[in-house]
């Protein structure tokens, strides 16, 4: 494909001297060949486009005298082919848009795609202005694309789930531009007829080059812009339904044997029911992450971190799965069939226990919000996970079973809504395309013209997991002025996932994939027991790592024994699954790799530990800047001190930022930093502030912690 040509378009067009003609000149001069592009009877333009708006938030009065929250944009930005133009008002930016449209002849069978990263943001400033077509929205106030008249807005956030700073920094290996840092100051208040200066005007200009940029190499990656898909999961779908349809090295003649083969393997594969599919959201569930109560509020001294390499693609490529459709079983009284069943079989089913309690003092695996319990019966909660309880009734699948009967014990056990599936191996085709994945991600790192080859691995290779549990009866979010959650035909939607001539995944192996990756981890957390201080999904904190080495050294034979078998049953050389470095070092899936030791490691709870490395200090707490809020901890001359259940970080140190969505028009007179007066009007807006971190811990918690640590007054 050609170099892009709009890439050296450097002028920056004002509206208001009259320019937009101009601009659009300048960026149909240095348009592609393929200019159009068409798919399903509607043509596109084959270039890049980008539109970003900056605003002020301030606070006002009502009539009453009540404060309330305010914002208005001061200045739009739009990107076409290259070229950028700006303006300061809405009305501005609407005539620019109905000239574009009448000189490029945009209609609904004649789209411009305006990509905007963070696309709710904008949208709900622009949401009343336009008249939209048709929007597609993931949940409320988040669409993924709005059409009007032919202009259809996208968001580049979703497409590429990174900040534009990074895609500046690390993702435009072709045409790079980088984002701005720093050079607006957004506690600034400033309106539309408030002067910008030239840095000003060049941190706005920037973020929309830098989506074009992006965009741009999207185009050529990708083929053309229609190839584009709507989110970032969408590339790693496309992608692997390829190799199952149709596999990546089969001669023509086999191709449709093969994807024959995989639709008869998709229809042996279905749910029978809204019953089994709620219950299978039930099963579903995440990582594990969480603290030893034990070690809680604690500085400790020479803690070990360990990582499980690749947790998830290992466990999708080497564990068993269901391979066909559950067979309802219903109660099972007799423990000799149910443990039959856990030892032989994908199990899934609801289970509820009488009198609870831990068989450890460690850990406690269970989560609260995946349970159902009485709140007038007796239960004890360790920070979000059940350490007993009278009765408690929750979903889990074998492989929970087997973590909760080391963790827990208990006087009765009740198991109904049993169901089963047999156990086998992911399909080959499937495998094949995520040992690909993780090969180039592994082999091309740091090799700098492979870069581009390398950053598409590694986005889908993460991302692999996450399509297969993307939920197959969702609500519909639809905007008639204002937003509306449509309750699902759940019938129909499931017929429509079961009978889908595209489907190449089954629900049911998203559930087993953290089933396993937990059931690993839990093994470990067992093991290490009251050396054990922190987990987080794939990686453990433990003291005495020394004591434990025998333990990480036979796990990591067992995950080659298991490599060794699973490569042989698919007729696949071992080598596949330990892919070489740039360094030349093996890179095996599953294994534990030990990252080292810190000095000292204190933690307050899930997603909030400090750790020091020699005199570096690590901070991570969820929602908030890890290198703002770290600095300001160590700014207090105390770190693990100072890290505590009354910590606050101020709200310039935290990186977080509160959203106030305005629906209700807004208007007034907003002075701005020089004191000059304006009047603004906006049908809709958002409010967004910096806002402190309260380091606070559930009461719940702190009781319970409060048996063995003290947390003074």
């Amino acid at each position: 494909m050609e170099n892009w040509l709009g890439y050296s378009n450097g002028s920056v067009y004002n509206y208001q001297d009259g320019t937009v003609h101009e601009f659009l000149e300048e960026a149909m001069k240095n348009a592609p060949s393929q200019l159009e592009v068409t798919k399903k009877n509607i043509s596109y333009y084959n270039i890049p486009a980008s539109f970003d708006i900056e605003t002020s938030s301030f606070r006002g009065y009502e009539e009453h005298g009540n404060e309330v929250k305010k914002a208005c944009m001061y200045i739009w930005q739009f990107g076409l082919n290259g070229s950028v133009i700006y303006g300061r008002t809405w009305d501005e930016f609407f005539e620019m848009l109905a000239i574009l449209q009448e000189s490029w002849h945009i209609s609904n069978k004649k789209h411009l795609i305006i990509y905007v990263h963070n696309l709710s943001y904008e949208f709900q400033f622009l949401k009343k202005w336009i008249e939209w077509d048709k929007i597609f929205a993931v949940k409320q106030r988040r669409p993924v694309y709005a059409i009007a008249g032919g202009f259809e807005f996208r968001c580049s956030l979703i497409l590429s789930n990174y900040a534009l700073a990074y895609i500046g920094d690390h993702l435009l290996y072709k045409y790079p531009m980088e984002k701005k840092v720093g050079d607006l100051d957004y506690l600034k208040l400033r309106h539309s007829e408030t002067p910008l200066t030239p840095s000003e005007l060049g941190y706005c200009i920037n973020d929309v080059k830098v989506v074009m940029c992006y965009i741009q190499q999207k185009i050529e990656e990708d083929g053309d812009i229609t190839k584009i898909p709507l989110t970032n999961t969408g590339y790693v779908r496309e992608y692997c339904r390829n190799w199952c349809f149709y596999s990546n090295k089969l001669l023509p003649e086999d191709k449709e044997k093969n994807k024959k083969e995989y639709h008869a393997l998709m229809k042996s594969l279905k749910i029978s029911s809204p019953e089994e599919y709620y219950q299978m959201e039930r099963a579903f569930a995440g990582g594990f992450t969480h603290a030893s109560a034990l070690h809680a509020n604690q500085v400790l001294r020479n803690v070990g971190s360990a990582d499980l390499t690749s947790s998830y693609p290992y466990h999708m490529i080497a564990e068993y799965y269901p391979i066909n459709s559950f067979k309802y079983i219903g109660i099972v009284e007799d423990n000799r069939l149910f443990n039959y069943y856990i030892k032989n079989y994908c199990c899934m089913f609801d289970v509820t226990f009488i009198n609870i309690r831990p068989a450890v003092t460690f850990e406690n695996p269970i989560s609260r919000s995946r349970c159902i319990i009485d709140e007038d019966k007796n239960y004890q909660v360790n920070n979000g996970r059940i350490v007993s309880a009278d009765e408690l009734t929750t979903t889990l699948t074998e492989l929970d079973w087997d973590t909760i009967y080391k963790f827990y014990t208990w006087d009765e056990v009740k198991i109904f809504n049993m169901r089963v599936a047999s156990r086998g191996y992911l399909p080959k085709d499937l495998i094949l395309a995520i040992l690909h994945l993780y090969g180039n991600k592994t082999s091309l790192k740091g090799i700098e013209e492979k870069h581009v080859e390398y950053m598409v691995s590694k986005n889908m290779i993460n991302a692999s997991f996450g399509m297969m549990v993307t939920a197959i009866i969702r609500d519909e979010f639809v905007f008639d002025d204002d937003w509306h959650k449509i309750a699902p035909d759940i019938s129909s939607q499931l017929e429509a996932y079961n009978n889908s001539y595209n489907r190449f995944l089954y629900y049911g192996w998203g559930i087993w994939v953290t089933a396993h990756a937990r059931h690993s981890l839990f093994k470990a957390i067992y093991e290490f027991d009251e050396d054990y201080v922190y987990a987080d999904t794939d990686s453990v904190k433990i003291l005495n790592p020394e004591k434990h080495k025998d333990y990480f050294d036979s796990y990591n034979a067992e995950i080659m024994r298991k490599i060794q078998r699973v490569a042989k049953f698919r007729g696949q050389d071992p080598k596949m699954y330990m892919p070489k470095n740039p360094k030349g070092k093996d890179c095996i899936l599953g294994v534990w790799d030990f990252e080292g030791v810190f000095d000292e490691f204190k933690t307050l709870g899930a997603k909030r530990y400090l750790y020091r490395e020699d005199d570096e200090y690590t901070l991570t707490v969820a929602g908030t800047n890890k290198k703002k809020s770290c600095e300001y901890l160590v700014s207090t001359g105390d770190p693990f001190g100072s890290f505590s259940h009354k910590l606050k970080i101020p709200a310039e140190s935290t990186g977080k930022n509160i959203l106030t969505y305005i629906d209700d028009p807004i208007t007034g007179i907003l002075v701005d930093q020089n004191g000059v007066p304006y009047e603004y009007e906006e049908l809709s807006s958002v409010h967004m502030e910096a806002a402190e971190y309260n380091l606070s811990l559930s009461e719940d918690f702190i009781r319970y912690l409060k048996g063995g640590v003290d947390f003074g007054e």
